[in-house]
């Protein structure tokens, strides 16, 4: 499924939809969820209904109670191999700012 091509709220219920099928295969109930997330069972059914939004902290307490936490790796992963050399970090720059285009010396020739 393309993410892309849907709205937050169709994310979202699709995300829940994934999470409430891990959760049934994984044979847990609500409560032993609710337990092992350190959740409450109001976030977990208003997560599971769409009704609102829940933090990314209750979200990642749901991964873990579910023992899913490592799916999160994939989200942002990084495509770079290691070499010594990255143990030297780079420092990152505070501000990206694009460079300023130069007027272009274009005549249309009439003038």
């Amino acid at each position: 499924m393309r993410f892309s091509l849907l709205s937050d709220e169709e994310i979202l219920k699709e995300l829940a939809h994934r999470v409430d099928r891990r959760r049934r295969e994984k044979e847990l109930s609500d409560a032993e969820l609710v337990v092992k997330s350190g959740t409450n069972l109001a976030t977990l059914k208003r997560f599971r209904a769409n009704k609102g939004t829940i933090s990314l902290t209750s979200f990642i307490r749901i991964l873990r109670g579910l023992g899913e936490l490592d799916a999160l790796n994939a989200l942002l992963e990084s495509t770079q191999t290691f070499s010594p050399a990255q143990q030297i970090e780079k420092p990152l720059k505070k501000r990206i700012t694009k460079k300023k285009s130069k007027p272009s010396n274009f005549a249309w020739g009439d003038e």
